[in-house]
């Protein structure tokens, strides 16, 4: 029997084996300044990131389309797909809409469509759990179940440095996006119960910081389970986040990947984003 996990690029998973299991992921698309670029291991990050931060303009994103789900469940007898939160992005309906095309030409195959309500890190814990209920071969209605329960159970929290893009998409003021950078600021905060990015509060950079984003996930009920910080550019100070995480739980297991282009263009340059089991 093949099973397969699938996850949309907001997943940072390009590799094609988690846990063993067989991963696909479905690149969503990024328009800065007329330019279409394809969330997937081509594309040249660096460029990316600099046309983001130099940009003035209104950015956008696209999810996958429909045919390129389809592309992807291709061969399978069981699928399961983790989506990027449907409160930022159409994946997850889009997503919906494809498993319902091919169910109709392949009703032996089974497949489920998750809505991590999260992105990024989050979205990369949960494909490892459901990888683990895979390989010890856990049925798929139980598997539905034990992941939605593991959906409330794992949360994010994202630490933003910049707010250049936010201000360009009018979803922050100009005006706070520039005090942030005079003030040293940072901005943070989760996903909301819906799923949407919810601001909690802000962070002065220095020494101290990090410890405090530590104290912040504990107040999200982090009690020392297993931590993935992606970061946009800014791998020195993802490491010192985990160092502070091993001070204070010294058996916890953290894992810390670059952000692709999708987490780039909600996180910019110098920013967190933190998945962990509660």
């Amino acid at each position: 029997m093949i099973v397969k996990i699938i996850t949309d690029s907001g997943a940072n998973s390009f590799e094609p084996l988690i846990g063993g299991v067989p991963h696909r992921s479905v690149p969503l698309t990024l328009i800065v300044n007329g330019q279409s670029w394809s969330d997937d291991p081509q594309l040249d990050l660096t460029n990316f990131q600099q046309a983001l931060k130099n940009t003035k303009t209104a950015t956008s994103s696209a999810c996958p389309s429909v045919g390129a789900w389809l592309q992807s469940f291709a061969g399978a007898d069981q699928v399961y797909v983790l989506t990027i939160t449907s409160a930022l992005s159409g994946s997850y309906n889009s997503a919906v809409q494809a498993a319902k095309l091919y169910l109709a030409d392949h009703p032996e195959t089974k497949i489920h469509v998750f809505d991590t309500k999260s992105a990024g890190p989050q979205v990369r814990l949960l494909a490892s759990q459901l990888a683990t209920l895979i390989n010890h071969r856990y049925p798929f209605d139980e598997i539905i179940q034990l992941m939605n329960q593991q959906i409330q159970q794992t949360d994010l929290l994202f630490v933003l440095a910049e707010l250049d893009n936010l201000a360009n998409n009018g979803r922050v003021s100009p005006a706070i996006a520039k005090l942030t950078h005079l003030l040293n600021l940072y901005v943070y905060g989760t996903a909301s119960d819906v799923g949407a990015f919810k601001l909690l509060g802000k962070l002065r950079g220095g020494k101290r910081m990090l410890q405090k984003i530590v104290m912040v996930m504990e107040k999200q009920g982090y009690i020392g389970g297993r931590v993935f910080i992606d970061h946009v550019d800014c791998r020195e100070k993802a490491a010192r986040l985990a160092s502070a995480i091993s001070a204070r739980y010294p058996n916890a297991i953290i894992n810390i990947t670059a952000c692709g282009a999708l987490c780039s263009y909600y996180a910019e340059n110098g920013g967190l984003m933190i998945g962990f089991e509660k």
